[in-house]
């Protein structure tokens, strides 16, 4: 039986071009680790993690794109090639000590774009099939119905969760770095 400090979450966000992957890119991936020191979690906001990619597909919904306003230009020109983000992504988790977990806020869409990227670019997922989702989570601890765990009212709901900064928000990095502090105050609650 794995022991709490043999444990790291990695909280992931995506920003993506589309809904699916595969007509639609991967644009960006952030990363934050939450792990169990002294008996309880805590997020390591110094230790992020953050790349933009190049475009694998033709396809860019003009609607997803506006939400994170990156641009295709900015990332045909700047972005990673996809099997170089993938394996820095693979190297930073696996690094941090532990196993990594995948934790997303609504898992199912970010690990829809990591698992397929993982797979079309032949490098290795070293999430393997474990995810954990805040948002369901976040209706057990707290015993609410699943459609009430949104951001907005788990800052109410959570005393050490402060709102979000909407300035910064749907940007992959803070977006993990958010999701982080939601679960930590999910792992560390007493009722």
């Amino acid at each position: 039986m794995a022991s709490m400090s043999e444990t790291i979450y990695i909280c992931l966000d995506v920003e993506a071009s589309g809904p699916i992957p595969d007509p639609y890119n991967l644009v960006s991936i952030g990363a934050v680790p939450v792990e169990e020191k002294s008996g309880a979690w805590q997020a390591r906001p110094d230790d992020l993690f953050y790349v933009e990619l190049k475009p694998l597909y033709a396809g860019f919904d003009a609607e997803a794109m506006a939400i994170h306003g990156i641009s295709r230009e900015h990332l045909e020109q700047e972005g990673m090639p996809a099997a170089q983000a993938m394996e820095k992504l693979s190297d930073w988790s696996t690094s941090r000590g532990g196993r990594p977990i995948f934790v997303g806020h609504n898992a199912v869409f970010d690990w829809a774009y990591i698992n397929h990227y993982y797979v079309r670019t032949g490098v290795k997922n070293p999430f393997g099939w474990k995810g954990l989702d805040t948002k369901a989570l976040a209706a057990g601890v707290l015993r609410i119905p699943f459609l009430d765990t949104h951001k907005e009212n788990l800052a109410r709901l959570l005393p050490g969760l402060a709102p979000e900064d909407l300035s910064r928000k749907h940007r992959a990095d803070y977006d993990a770095l958010y999701q982080a502090g939601i679960l930590v105050e999910l792992l560390n609650y007493t009722g």
